[in-house]
């Protein structure tokens, strides 16, 4: 009953650190914005691709497990999205953003301690969470493919078609490192190249850097992120946030189930697929809010529920796993 508290208490350490450094003036005051650019457009790309990269064809051939995975997480991003649209009625960039709220696991940063603490020296366990943190790559590149619409880097200025080609080339490819990391290692997975070992060991080394650099960043800018919302709490704050916390916690996760379920996938990669679902918002929807200046405090605050909401459901998931012998 305890592993998930055991796996996200860490989380908050990291945050509380960041709260501590700013709170004493350690850092600079552009650190925590520094820190989420760093980790968007360096560190997790290469931590993505350093897991594509080790993969093999046949771990990515499971056709089944990355509908599961990734479709619900795919209808849960579109609950946010058109909510928000709907209801809320605040612009493309922080509806995206409620999209990403509803539907962007945690899966590294605590997905992956939550399997290792209840699969402890289990491989193929290790290898399941390994790939379903690739998942959330999908409504992340959704997402920043949109912001960067909003951002009007592809306004049709007129000119030259082929101009404009490559600037849409170039923003949706070139300018996406998520987005060319993906397709890099699963190259390097599919063909079986693979990396030089001296090389891959470099650029995970960076690559898992990215977990605490994007933890310290939410706690240096959490203070003022947080007095912020609160004082913008007249517009709705509270019930989009209990709507984020139902999707993402309970919706969520049951969906990704009752799709495997149907789908006939059973065992471990039932089990953590769900578990990984279950996680509780990704800290890279703050940075990215941060990063494109789209509703950030409110997506601080939605990391910071989320996060401390996610210890009860988990545990909830890992109990009832337990009870049905699937654990």
């Amino acid at each position: 009953m305890f592993h998930a508290f055991f796996a996200v208490f860490p989380v908050f350490c990291i945050i509380a650190l960041g709260v501590l450094l700013r709170a004493r003036d350690v850092l600079p005051e552009n650190a925590g914005p520094v820190l989420g650019v760093y980790v968007l457009k360096l560190a997790l790309p290469l931590l993505i691709f350093h897991l594509l990269a080790g993969a093999s064809p046949e771990d990515l051939a499971r056709g089944g497990f990355w509908l599961a995975v990734i479709g619900s997480q795919v209808i849960v991003y579109m609950l946010g999205y058109v909510g928000d649209r709907l209801f809320c009625r605040r612009g493309a960039g922080p509806a995206v953003i409620s999209g990403l709220s509803c539907s962007a696991c945690n899966a590294a940063f605590v997905g992956l301690p939550i399997v290792s603490n209840l699969w402890p020296g289990n491989s193929e366990a290790m290898l399941v969470a390994g790939l379903a943190i690739l998942t959330p790559n999908v409504v992340m590149i959704m997402a920043q493919t949109r912001l960067d619409i909003l951002s009007g880097s592809l306004a049709w200025k007129g000119g030259n078609p082929l101009v404009f080609a490559g600037s849409v080339a170039r923003i949706f490819i070139l300018g996406n490192p998520i987005l060319l990391a993906t397709l890099a290692g699963g190259a390097l997975s599919l063909t079986g190249l693979g990396l030089w070992e001296p090389l891959d060991r470099a650029i995970s080394l960076v690559g898992y850097t990215a977990a605490p650099c994007m933890l310290l960043a939410l706690g240096l800018d959490l203070q003022q992120k947080l007095a912020v919302a609160t004082r913008r709490a007249q517009g709705g704050v509270l019930l989009r946030q209990i709507w984020f916390s139902l999707c993402k916690l309970v919706l969520h996760p049951l969906l990704c189930w009752g799709i495997m379920y149907a789908l006939g996938i059973t065992g471990l990669w039932l089990t953590i697929g769900v578990l990984i679902s279950a996680t509780a918002t990704a800290l890279l929807v703050s940075v990215l809010a941060q990063v494109y200046n789209a509703v950030p405090e409110e997506a601080a605050l939605t990391a910071v529920v989320n996060n401390g909401l996610s210890i009860l459901t988990l545990t909830g998931f890992v109990w009832l796993f337990q009870t049905l012998g699937m654990v």
